[in-house]
């Protein structure tokens, strides 16, 4: 089940990924205050876990960021602004809920005069 998908902006690959409000009962259970936010494992493509602590930001509207380890991940990715992150939920009978996430690189189209 695809909990969200959104176009990196430059704010997201230098910095943290905005989540929308709307995945918060998608995520595991916030426990405690919003401000420590919660860990959670996200595979990658290549089967690699990485470690994202979501947090609550507070401010003119209340939305969750993503920070820890996703600076790494957008290097180790080599992302962009415009490229496209998708995350998704995948429950197993077996391994419980696994969040995934993919990478699709911006399109660029190149006019050439000949």
């Amino acid at each position: 089940m695809q909990l969200f998908a959104r176009a990196l902006t430059s704010i997201e690959v230098e910095r943290r990924l905005i989540v929308p409000i709307d995945c918060l009962p998608a995520l595991p259970r916030f426990e405690g205050s919003y401000e420590n936010g919660i860990t959670f494992q996200v595979m990658d493509d290549v089967d690699i876990l990485w470690n994202f602590r979501c947090k609550k930001r507070n401010g003119a509207a209340d939305r969750l960021a993503i920070e820890t380890d996703w600076i790494q991940f957008v290097n180790s990715k080599k992302l962009r602004s415009g490229d496209i992150v998708a995350f998704y939920k995948d429950d197993d009978r077996v391994s419980g809920t696994l969040c995934k996430i993919e990478v699709k690189r911006r399109t660029c189209i190149y006019n050439k005069e000949l």
